[in-house]
Order: structure tokens, then sequence, then C-alpha cells
């Protein structure tokens, strides 16, 4: 993931404006980000204008209102699995990806809700918070106001930079104008001291003086052109150098040295792809089937083994002496019971267990990095976690039928979920460090 400071550029409009871009199922997130956000709106140096599409003014055209979007000077991207699978938020982040490659924006993004991050163009940039936990998540953060707290002050830190450089240029700005405004004294100056000044000229012959006397505004001008003119072709004298050219600099570079612990290392924006979404799909399908893989090998085999072992036993012990030993004999159903029904059944709770459990994931999973959790990003509970290990596994069979196969593409396309994350209301998401967050 980077790490490194967004460049910022200069603002023309007076104001830094913040746009909080979302999903519409994240809306409640973007008014606690912004009610924590209210004290830097009040202290910064340069007016902030927080916008986003949940406070639309009264009376304001909707459409027009989020075209100022693509204006904002910092845009705040609120990533969780809505965010990417809504079609109309990512139209709109492709746009603002667009400005950010052009260095027209900057764009910061927040994990409001564990979803496959890693997969997206968004770990290019320098995730807040920036510990990588989502705000979400209440086994890493005390409460809401620790997490709320957290990702505000990385904010902060980016918007008192963007302020600060901004003001650093109106400074520059007004050094430059005072420092132009003394050189037309100087010059000024020096045509006064070349009139001659021991015997009085009259004004009848002023026409034959060194310098004329300009009777209007341009002639003014002209007058000083030449001078200047006349500056640039002598030889330089190091004794008659303008203090006041000197002064305005002397005092800007002790004022940058003063804030020098305020200045961050400037790294040029890393380009993101603009179409990005359909190649995270086909990342996170690749790396959820890899996982089912492993999980066959590493789980469905080795439990059948063991409980066909089992039903094995259980069955020597029930069946009778006639039917043991009757090789001809037809399996009844109390016979598939211990070879079919107690395998699957070993193998459908441990895979819940170790899912309910602080893996939130099976061996593939966990290999792969991921886990398992409700929307709200809970730890999901034993019989959830069994409900949904019987769909995926009767429906990863069922796919080597292509029917329902092609079912799933094209409800794929609709909600972007699998099924059995679908019926079970379950997200498969980054795997989170498991420490408790310290102040």
């Amino acid at each position: 993931m980077a790490t490194s400071t967004q460049s910022s550029m200069p603002t023309k409009k007076g104001k830094i404006t913040v746009y909080f871009l979302a999903a519409p199922e994240d809306e409640e997130q973007t008014k606690a980000v912004k009610k924590y956000l209210s004290p830097v709106v009040r202290n910064s140096e340069i007016p902030i204008e927080i916008l986003s599409d949940f406070e639309i003014p009264p009376g304001q055209d909707i459409n027009e209102y989020k075209l100022q979007l693509y204006d904002a000077d910092i845009v705040l991207a609120f990533i969780s699995a809505d965010f990417i699978n809504d079609d109309q938020t990512y139209i709109r982040t492709q746009k603002v990806i667009e400005r950010y490659n052009n260095d027209e924006t900057i764009m910061l993004p927040i994990l409001v809700r564990n979803c496959m991050w890693k997969s997206t163009p968004f770990v290019n940039l320098p995730l807040l918070p920036k510990n990588t936990q989502p705000l979400n998540n209440k086994q890493f953060w005390n409460s809401e106001d620790d997490a709320l707290t957290s990702v505000v002050n990385d904010i902060y830190e980016s918007i008192n930079e963007f302020s600060y450089n901004n003001v650093e240029s109106v400074e520059d700005d007004v050094v430059v104008e005072e420092a132009s405004k003394a050189d037309i004294s100087e010059l000024l100056s020096e045509m006064e001291i070349t009139e001659p000044t021991a015997d009085p000229t009259p004004a009848s012959s002023l026409a034959d003086s060194e310098i004329d006397v300009p009777d209007s505004t341009e002639a003014l001008a002209d007058q000083v052109e030449e001078v200047v003119e006349a500056k640039q072709t002598k030889a330089p004298i190091v004794e008659e150098e303008p203090i006041i050219e000197k002064k305005p600099i002397v005092e800007k570079e002790a004022k940058k040295e003063t804030v020098k612990p305020r200045e961050r290392k400037k790294i040029a924006n890393v380009d993101m792809q603009v179409d990005w979404r359909k190649k995270y799909y086909r990342r996170v399908l690749w790396k959820r089937a890899l996982a089912f893989f492993l999980d066959q090998i590493l789980t469905t085999v080795p439990l059948f083994f063991i409980g066909s072992i089992l039903g094995g036993v259980g069955w020597s012990a029930f069946a009778s002496e006639e039917v043991i030993m009757d090789e001809t004999a037809e399996l009844t159903m109390n016979d598939w019971f211990f070879f079919i029904i107690i395998p699957m059944l070993l193998y459908f709770v441990v895979s819940a267990v170790v899912e309910s459990s602080k893996y939130k994931g099976t061996f593939g999973k966990l290999i792969m990095k991921m886990e398992i959790t409700d929307r709200q990003g809970n730890r999901i509970g034993f019989f959830r976690a069994f409900f949904r290990n019987i769909l995926r596994f009767f429906m990863g069979y069922l796919y080597l039928l292509v029917i329902p196969f092609i079912i799933q593409i094209f409800t794929y396309r609709k909600y972007k979920k699998l099924f059995h994350d679908q019926i079970s209301y379950t997200v498969v998401g980054e795997r989170l460090k498991k420490e408790k967050h310290v102040k």
C-alpha cells in the first residue's frame, strides 16, 4: 500500500472545497465524519466548504449540485463493498480519477467497511485510517468515537498541508509584489539623482537637460523603461546591491525554517486506471476460486476421509452381522447416513466453527488473507456460518452443470454477489489485524 503524500496544488477560489463521495448505504458515516471535522473547518486558515450528495440544499438542482464534485480540491472516497458495486458511484469515481491523474484534485480513500479493497486502484493511495482498519471494525476500535477521531486526525493533516501550501503561495505573491514596488522606487530615486542640482536650470532650457520632465503618465513609463535598460547594460557593482531586495527574501527563508517540521516530501502521483472495476472483479473471483480449491484439499478431503472412518465404525456397530458379511447386499438409507451424511455434517460443522471463530474464515481463506463478516463488519454466528457452508458446498458443485453457473453470472452482474453471500448476508473482505487499538 502506498504511503506517500499526494502533491497539492494552489486553489484559485480563495477556499478549499472538500466533497464526500460515497454510496447511499454509507450516508450515516459521511454525516459522522463531517460532524467530527467541524473543528478543522472552523480553525482552518483558508475557508473550507464541505459538500456531499446527502445534504443538498432545498431548491438546489440536484444534478447541478453534484457536478461540484468535479471542481473539488479534495475528494474523500468512502470505500466499502457498496461503493465498489454501485454503478452510479463508479461512473463518478472514474471522472474523479481522471482529475487525480491530471493533478487537478487530491483523492483520499477512507475505509468505511471491510471489502476486497486491495484489489482496487485505491491501494496506490494512502488509505485512511492509516492503520487500514475499517471504521466499523468493533473488534479493533474501542468505540465509534475512537474510530472517527483517528480518521479525522488523518484528514486534518492532509487539509492542513493543503492550506499551508496555499497560504505559502499567497505570501510568495505578496513578497514578489513588494519587491517589484521596491524596484520601481529605486528606479525613480535613481532618476531624481541624475537630475542636476548645482545651478537650477531654467524652465526654458529643460529640454536640453539629461532628464526630461514628463508631461504625462505614458512619458514617465517610457522614461522608467529607458532607465531600466540603461541599468541592465551597466557592469554589476557589488557594493551597490539593492538591500531592499534581500530583506523580504531573508525573511521568507527564516519563515520557511520555522515551519520546516510541517513540510512533507512531495512525491508525484501514481496514475490510477480509470476503468478498473472489471479487472477488480476478475482478481476477486480468481482469489476466491483459489481459496475454494484450497479448502477442498485442506478441509473437504481430510474431513470426508475422517468422516468415512467414523461412519464405517458407526455402521459396523449398528448394522447386523448378516448385512456386514453379505457383499451383495445393497446399501439402505441408514447405510447412506453413515457413509455420506456423517462426513458431510462433519465438514459443515468444522467449517462453521472456524468461520464463526476469531479467525473468521476457513483454511483456504486464511491462506489467501481473507475473512468473512456480516455487512456491519461483525463476526458471524455459528448457525449462519453453517447455513452459508451448505449453500457454498452445493453451489460450488452445481456450477459444474453449467446452467447454475450461467444463472450466477447474470445475477452477479446485477447484485455483484455470489449466491451464498447474497442469501446469508455475508461479506468477504481483506484479513485485518486482531490487536486492539491503543490511543
